[in-house]
C-alpha cells in the first residue's frame, strides 16, 4: 500500500485539526532526522566557507555584499532542500504520513522544515558580517529590512526548487540533481546567458525562478532591468507560492 492509500486510511483517526495540531512536531521530527542523517554537513560547511571568503577582505560595501550572499543563500538553500530526500527511509515517510494524517500534510511538514533551514541561513548572513564589523558603514534600517527579505526570499526559491526537482517528483538521482543545477545556474546567470544568446529567447527565462532580478535590484536598483518597485519582492513570493503549489500536486500523486 502506497504512502497516500495508507494515510487516507488513517485519516479518519484524526481530523484535520488534529493534523494541523501535529504539524510543528512533524516539522520538528523532519529536522531531527535531517540533522541525524549529518547531510546538512556539507553544505552548512560551503555556507561558512563562503561567508568568510566573502567578507575576507574589510570594510566591504553593504548592499553589493549582501547580493553576493544572497546568492550563496540560495544555491545553499536549494543543497539543504534536496538534502532531505534520503535523510528518512520510504518505509518511514509512509509512516510519518498515516500520522500526519495525509500525504499532503507530511509534504507541507517536509517543505516547511526544510524552508526553515534556509530562513536561518539568511537571518545567519544577514547578521554575521554587520556584528563582526565587516562593512565599510553600519547598515541603516531600511538595508537591514532589504537584505533579510532578499535572503528570505532566495532561499525560498532556492529550497522549493530543490523539493519540486527531486524525490518524489522526480526518482532518478543523478537527473535531479542535474536539472537542479542547471535551474540555479541558469536563473542566476541570466542577463550574462541573454547577452550572448540575445534577449530574443528572455520569454524562456520567465520559467526560471526569478533571482537575478533580486540580486540586479540589490547592486544597482536604479539600472535593475526587468523589474522595478514592488515587483521585485511580489514576484519571488507569487513564483514561490506557485512551486509550492506544483510540488504539493505532483509529490502527492508520486509519493
Amino acid at each position: 500500500m502506497g504512502a497516500r492509500q495508507a494515510a487516507a486510511s488513517g485519516g479518519g483517526l484524526r481530523s484535520r485539526w488534529g493534523g494541523v495540531r501535529l504539524l510543528p512536531h512533524l516539522v520538528w521530527y523532519l529536522l531531527a532526522s535531517y540533522i541525524r542523517s549529518y547531510r546538512y554537513f556539507p553544505p552548512l560547511l560551503v555556507f561558512l566557507i563562503g561567508l568568510m571568503l566573502l567578507y575576507a577582505n574589510r570594510p566591504n560595501p553593504v548592499m553589493d555584499s549582501y547580493a553576493a550572499s544572497s546568492v550563496l543563500v540560495y544555491a545553499v538553500s536549494a543543497w539543504i532542500g534536496a538534502g532531505f530526500h534520503g535523510a528518512i527511509a520510504d518505509a518511514q515517510e509512509h509512516i510519518a504520513a498515516v500520522h500526519a494524517g495525509s500525504v499532503r500534510a507530511y509534504l507541507t511538514g517536509k517543505a516547511l522544515a526544510a524552508l526553515a533551514c534556509g530562513l536561518l541561513l539568511s537571518v545567519a548572513a544577514v547578521a554575521w558580517p554587520a556584528a563582526s564589523g565587516s562593512f565599510e558603514c553600519s547598515p541603516g534600517a531600511g538595508e537591514w529590512l532589504t537584505a533579510l527579505l532578499a535572503h528570505a526570499e532566495m532561499s525560498l526559491l532556492g529550497g522549493l526548487a530543490a523539493l519540486l526537482l527531486s524525490h518524489p517528483v522526480l526518482k532518478k538521482g543523478t537527473r535531479a540533481s542535474a536539472a537542479l543545477l542547471l535551474v540555479l545556474i541558469l536563473s542566476i546567470a541570466r542577463n550574462g546567458v541573454l547577452r550572448e544568446i540575445g534577449d530574443g529567447f528572455a520569454p524562456l527565462f520567465w520559467l526560471l525562478p526569478p533571482a537575478a532580478p533580486l540580486v540586479d535590484w540589490m547592486t544597482a536598483p536604479d539600472k535593475a532591468p526587468d523589474m522595478n518597485g514592488a515587483a521585485v519582492w511580489v514576484w519571488p513570493l507569487a513564483y514561490g507560492g506557485a512551486l509550492w503549489w506544483l510540488y504539493m500536486r505532483l509529490a502527492e500523486r508520486r509519493m
